[in-house]
């Protein structure tokens, strides 16, 4: 029985530290980058500008390791358009932390239209086409998503998105969802629909109609007809 007893307390023996050296090092802290971006998120440039750097920090566990951080995308200020830097840093054990911002570059031709971000009221609502605006606010809109509106060419301007975020944001089916194209704003601050698309699809607009732009609240009303069935009777106001 003794021969017994010690043969099991060295068989435990062993297995204790043979599971130590096995486990040596599979569990540990590991602590992610808190990369922040210095200046906006989305920045605005003239066409014909520069476009400066705001910069970023990136601390690991107290440490600035800002100059690890690599960036891909550029932006060519000789365009008009919408550019996207990535920020790309990489912690002490590989694991990634990104950040992005957008450039847009715009024309800067005076005009009563200014370039930027509008946000779409929670009145704006989608009905039957052509039965006229409804009376209440649709629920995809509750949110008051926000689209990108920028002078491209004196009196023509880009748009995120026609109907207003309802598909994209309302509905959560992301960016292929967004209805956008290109408008022009008329001397009576009438609008004109010059092309569009809404690429998870791949159809546009059918038209535009009873678009304005009051120049005095800074607010887009038009009603954006598609699909042969639907109007999306949206209003939007200069954030």
């Amino acid at each position: 029985m003794k021969i017994y007893k010690h043969s099991l307390i060295l068989i435990f023996v062993f297995f204790l530290f043979s599971c130590g050296k096995e486990t040596e090092g599979l569990s540990r802290i590991t602590y992610y980058v808190d990369l922040e971006l210095k200046g906006n998120s989305t920045e605005f440039i003239n066409l014909g500008g520069t476009y400066n750097e705001p910069g970023w920090t990136a601390i690991e566990e107290g440490s600035d390791v800002s100059k690890n951080v690599m960036v891909s995308g550029s932006v060519d200020t000789s365009k008009p358009g919408l550019y996207t830097l990535n920020y790309l840093v990489y912690n002490a054990d590989g694991f990634p932390k990104t950040a992005q911002r957008q450039v847009v570059v715009s024309d800067p031709t005076p005009s009563p239209l200014a370039s930027g971000f509008y946000k779409v009221s929670k009145s704006s609502n989608r009905t039957s086409q052509g039965s006229g605006p409804g009376a209440t606010g649709s629920k995809e809109y509750a949110s008051e998503p926000s689209i990108l509106i920028y002078q491209v060419s004196p009196a023509k301007f880009y748009i995120s998105d026609f109907i207003g975020g309802y598909y994209e944001v309302g509905r959560g089916y992301g960016p292929a969802y967004a209805l956008t194209g290109h408008f022009t704003l008329n001397p009576d601050n009438t609008l004109t629909a010059n092309d569009s698309f809404l690429a998870g699809w791949g159809d546009s607009l059918d038209d535009l109609v009873n678009a304005t732009y009051n120049p005095v609240n800074k607010t887009l009303q038009y009603t954006a007809q598609y699909a042969g069935a639907y109007d999306f009777n949206i209003i939007a106001t200069k954030k």
